[in-house]
């Protein structure tokens, strides 16, 4: 028999969250019934934390966090880093010249534990201006660990431009996108899937009784891991082949309705 769930582990944007980045309350409510009912929700966001604190202020009674596709485990409740994954310095330093070599129209933006570092060029491809000017020497800026690698290259498509990334970037990093227009680099093997398996084991939770939802590629390692796993109408086709099931949109607040599904079967048993 299947086991009851006791983990949900879901993407934010294009999932959680309807297209214009809100929480509606029909969701609100779901999560919300899932702790009441013993059920840890694990948001698991390729955002970093410092551009996810309208989601935060709205589930703060959440207590896990996996921001950067993995990269940082956060605990709301005790304000406390569990678990991270950084590119260190030099690390980011040699995957920038290395990059660069390969692709010299591309540009770059790093992601530290509290602010960004990006160049020229950033500013078209994300969906919020930083509040920070641009840096002239990237490479002097990279001085602390790194949470996660961009890389944009507005002469190139998405496609050409992930392969063109993992090519290069080889074990030293993971390669990954959703829905931006950027690759993200996290540090070698870390994914989405590497932080909720390291969370479900601290919690003696097992695959089996995780459930995930996501809709974008930097989802299909967490689809594909989790004992029950659905993608949304809305999501990629990698995505969509990963999942066990494709649910509704997330416009229509589908993942409230399968939330409250697992809820009902979790009190059954």
């Amino acid at each position: 028999m299947t086991p009851p769930v006791r983990l949900i582990a879901t993407d934010l944007d294009g999932t959680l969250l309807r297209t214009d980045g809100s929480l509606s309350e029909r969701v609100w409510s779901a999560v919300r019934s899932a702790m009441d009912a013993g059920i840890e929700v694990v948001p698991a966001t390729g955002r970093p934390r410092m551009v996810a604190e309208d989601v935060i202020a709205r589930l703060d009674f959440v207590d896990h966090w996996i921001f950067a596709n993995g990269s940082v485990t956060w605990h709301l409740g005790r304000s406390e880093l569990v678990r991270g994954f950084w590119l260190q310095p030099d690390l980011a330093r040699d995957l920038i010249t290395r990059l660069r070599r390969e692709l010299p129209s591309a540009g770059f933006a790093v992601e530290f534990e509290d602010d960004v570092a990006y160049e020229a060029g950033f500013e078209y491809v994300v969906p919020q201006i930083p509040t920070v000017p641009s840096s002239v020497d990237l490479l002097a800026r990279i001085d602390r660990r790194v949470q996660k690698l961009l890389v944009f290259d507005r002469t190139l498509s998405m496609d050409d431009l992930f392969v063109a990334v993992e090519s290069v970037v080889g074990d030293d990093g993971v390669a990954s996108y959703s829905g931006l227009a950027f690759i993200e680099l996290a540090a070698g093997l870390v994914t989405k899937a590497t932080a909720v398996e390291l969370l479900a084991t601290d919690l003696g939770i097992s695959a089996a009784e995780v459930a995930a939802f996501g809709d974008n590629h930097n989802d299909v390692s967490l689809l594909e891991w989790a004992g029950r796993s659905f993608a949304m109408a809305n999501g990629t086709d990698d995505a969509k082949r990963a999942a066990d099931e494709t649910i509704g949109y997330n416009d229509d607040d589908a993942v409230a309705d399968k939330i409250d599904d697992l809820v009902a079967d979790s009190l059954r048993s």
